[in-house]
């Protein structure tokens, strides 16, 4: 099954970028926050995944690589 996804990325720079979901389940539109550090990103990540359940969180190195994956809010 798919589930809408938030996805955080590890930039070049040494921070992280977590796309977050604006639209509703059906058409999900991602827009970009920079986070300093993983943590942060997380956090804002599980915030925004609280409200749109279920959805899935992807987390990837700096190579694109899938490192963790998780199905938030699944019954």
């Amino acid at each position: 099954m798919s589930y809408p996804t938030i996805r955080i990325d590890h930039n070049s720079r040494g921070g992280w970028r977590v796309e977050l979901l604006d639209g509703g389940p059906a058409q999900p539109v991602a827009r970009a926050v920079r986070c300093p550090t993983l943590e942060e990103a997380r956090r804002v990540a599980y915030r925004q995944a609280t409200g749109r359940q279920p959805c899935e969180l992807v987390i990837c190195d700096a190579y694109h690589r899938v490192t963790y994956r998780e199905v938030v809010g699944r019954r």
